[in-house]
């Protein structure tokens, strides 16, 4: 359930990452103490000297009343010092902290959750939203803590000193409480509205970066260029909202705060020339004034840094509320050494619309069919027929809406996640090619791999050659989705990486789909050294590439309509023959 989003949880899950260091906490919580203290004294020689010294025309004691005042000036400096740079280094170790654990969360989220979120809008959740939260745990907001401090003792000494003053001053500080009251929702409201519009802006730059090779075929670059604007637009009307509301907050503050003061100057004056109050009194009581307003002309420049933190907030929060369903059981296994193979027993799956369970797109359905160990099986049919998604299940990205899928007889459910999947290995059209050197792309999953062995799986690979041909072979930069290497190259690449992962099952979704005629065929012996003595199940539009499959599982609308091998199926004249004939004709 997502939590409410206020102030107290905010801070809440702020500062549980503050108290994993309990002992820079405390040494900030002393240094806070001595730096009121220290405050407190500083009016108390001004005090001295002017109803004191002067009267007395004492030199000496004036020497050291201001020398007393100029060290504990230096006390305070040090241990504003102190307490600033400690405060830093915990609120970056607290903030580290939160972007590192908000991170592990969503991408161990299940696969649903990124098919309906937005690439650009998480990257805004894990940087500008947690570094919002780390206003939080800044050196200002520990000053504010220290202030509180400040407030409370000043408080309580003005009204002993003289309680006809404290009283008056203290009638300013409701109105301002009410003036924040008023400013704190319109704030909040117009800094969440920015917030979401710099997120559709992040998206849009990294839709657009990504996509830059298909903006400058169809020439849309005045197209995309308005769709930022826009953006940029509403961004900037929310923000300058926001501003408007704080640029009007600020100086009222100011104002009541001045009136106060004015106030305080009025009777002090007054009682000075009745003879109850001191000069040097009033003084120090204009300085301990100051002291009382400070904490609330901080909280208002303050308001806008609280605000937008809780906006970020209630944004992480949201995240934070998805949950995962994908998990293993308590009695969960770890996978089986395949010795049988893989069972599909009445398998039915649909797709959830927006997480609501009664919308639901039907993917499968009533879907068996057996896979022998070291054996391969093809799926073949119309796009849209359901092959992909029982390649998701099978790796259970998604789980059965019903029937049951098992590895030698233990049911998916029943074996550990990280476990299956480390024995599965899938090589698909759509070739995930990470920004960095070669070896990093065929190692990736398997970083502590040997160059030897990176060598061996490039060989069986097809890709050996081409890496020794290169300036820094196995160290050559690929550049941000392999922009550098070919659909061949890229392709070799990723076969080479699932050769690393040596996993008894392997998945080709339409693995050479996207290369001609001639690619295919040079990738094929690769394919082949792959599938050698390993349990594969292949999809492909291609008829060509299976028929040398164990079993062709022929599909229709999540169906499998025919069952058999290559000879089998053509001599059925059904839709197999269909597919064949369409192909070949």
């Amino acid at each position: 359930m997502e939590k409410e989003v206020t102030l107290g949880n905010m801070f809440r899950y702020v500062f549980a990452t503050v108290l994993q260091r309990k002992g820079l906490l405390v040494v900030n919580v002393v240094a806070l103490l001595i730096i009121t203290g220290l405050q407190f004294i500083i009016p108390q020689f001004t005090q001295h000297i002017i109803d004191t010294v002067i009267p007395d025309r004492n030199v000496n004691q004036l020497f050291v009343s201001v020398g007393l005042m100029l060290l504990t000036v230096i006390m305070l400096g040090l241990f504003n010092f102190v307490s600033g740079y400690l405060m830093s280094v915990l609120s970056q170790n607290s903030v580290t902290t939160l972007r590192k654990n908000l991170y592990a969360y969503i991408i161990r989220l299940d696969t649903h959750f990124f098919e309906s979120s937005k690439t650009g809008d998480l990257m805004v959740r894990l940087t500008q939203d947690i570094n919002n939260l780390q206003s939080l745990i800044s050196p200002s907001m520990l000053a504010m803590v220290g202030n509180l401090l400040t407030f409370v003792g000043v408080l309580i000494f003005i009204f002993i000193v003289n309680w006809q003053m404290a009283l008056a001053v203290s009638v300013t500080l409701p109105i301002i409480f009410l003036l924040y009251r008023f400013f704190r929702s319109r704030i909040r409201d117009s800094f969440k509205a920015a917030r979401t519009s710099q997120a559709k802006m992040s998206n849009q730059m990294q839709n657009t970066l990504t996509e830059i090779e298909l903006i400058k075929s169809y020439t849309s670059e005045d197209a995309e260029e308005n769709r930022f604007n826009e953006y940029a637009d509403e961004n900037k009307k929310y923000t300058i909202t926001a501003n408007k509301y704080q640029a009007i907050f600020s100086p009222l503050v100011d104002l009541v705060n001045y009136f106060g003061t004015a106030v305080i100057l009025l009777l002090g004056a007054y009682f000075v020339m009745q003879g109850s109050l001191k000069v040097g009194q009033l003084v120090a009581y204009m300085s301990y004034v100051v002291m009382l307003q400070n904490p609330v002309a901080q909280a208002a420049r303050l308001l806008n840094q609280l605000q937008q933190a809780l906006v970020s907030y209630g944004r992480i929060m949201e995240v934070l509320a998805a949950k995962r369903e994908i998990v293993d059981s308590p009695t969960a296994q770890p996978f089986p050494t395949l010795q049988t193979g893989i069972t599909l027993q009445n398998v039915s799956f649909a797709y959830d619309t927006e997480y609501r369970k009664e919308d639901t797109i039907a993917a499968i359905q009533d879907v068996s069919f057996q896979v022998p160990a070291q054996q391969t099986i093809a799926l073949v049919g119309h796009s849209g027929s359901g092959k992909t998604t029982i390649t998701k299940l099978l790796d259970r990205l998604y789980d059965l809406s019903g029937g049951s899928i098992a590895y030698d007889g233990v049911e998916i459910q029943q074996i550990q996640l990280e476990s299956l999947r480390q024995n599965i290995a899938i090589v698909s059209q759509d070739i995930n090619i990470i920004d960095g050197t070669i070896r990093d792309n065929i190692t990736y999953g398997h970083q502590d791999a040997t160059d030897e062995e990176v060598w061996e799986v490039a060989q069986l690979a097809d890709i050996a050659e081409f890496i020794h041909t290169l300036p820094q072979e196995l160290t050559t930069q690929v550049g941000e989705r392999g922009v550098k290497l070919s659909g061949g190259q890229k392709q070799r690449i990723s076969i080479a990486r699932a050769l690393l992962k040596d996993a008894p099952i392997i998945i080709l979704d339409e693995a050479t789909a996207a290369l001609d005629n001639e690619s295919e065929k040079a990738i094929q012996h690769a394919l082949d050294n792959l599938m050698q003595q390993r349990t594969s199940i292949v999809i492909a539009h291609r008829l060509s590439t299976v028929h040398n499959a164990d079993n062709i599982i022929v599909m229709d609308a999540g169906h499998v309509v025919e069952q058999g091998n290559h000879k089998q199926l053509l001599a059925l004249n059904g839709q197999y023959r269909q597919l064949y004939d369409a192909q070949f004709e």
